[in-house]
This record gives C-alpha cells, structure tokens and sequence, in this order.
C-alpha cells in the first residue's frame, strides 16, 4: 500500500515529502517489510513452541509427583540419556520388588 502511493506521486510530490530516489526508497520499505514479516512469523513460532513446552511440562510435573525419577544432575545439566535410562530400569526394579514384599506380607 505503501509502495502503491509512492508509486503514484509525480516527482514535485516526492520532493515535498523529501524522498529523492523513489526507487532506493521502495526497495528500503520492501527490506522493512520483509523483516516484520520474518519477525512476526518468527514470534508466532516461539509462542507456538512456548505452549508446547508449556503443555509438555504440565504432563512432566504429572509425572514426577507419581514418582518419575528426575533426569537433572548437578548444576541443572541434563544427565545422559543411557544414564537416564539406567536409572529408570533401577527404579522400576525397585518399585517391582517393593510390591511383590507388599504381596507377601498381606
């Protein structure tokens, strides 16, 4: 739309309004135009992703207050996921064994 108007001023016009190369003028607009274009969509996405990570820590906290060990070590950093896996397979054998001690006492 803006472009459109600058395209249909005659030359006095674009004096007055102080722009002296319609055509560096247009193509500054155009790179302005894209890059909110590219912002905006970039800001949908993260928003987009955000609520993903929202939902999915939602059903994590679920999780972890039914017992699922938590993933973290030291200092907030990410254990392995062989490790990871381990302690859960640990966790599971223990939680089985627990129950079938609940079993034979009752």
């Amino acid at each position: 739309m803006l472009i459109d108007f600058l395209n249909s001023r005659n030359r006095r016009q674009l004096e007055e309004l102080e722009i002296e190369d319609i055509t560096a003028t247009i193509i500054g607009i155009k790179k302005v135009l894209t890059k909110r274009s590219l912002m905006l969509n970039l800001e949908k996405r993260c928003q987009s992703i955000q609520a993903d990570i929202n939902s999915f820590m939602l059903k994590y906290v679920i999780l972890r207050e039914k017992g699922l060990p938590s993933p973290m070590v030291i200092h907030d950093k990410l254990m392995t996921q062989d490790d990871y896996i381990k302690k859960l397979e640990k966790q599971a054998k223990s939680q089985v064994g627990s129950s079938a001690v609940k079993e034979l006492s009752t």
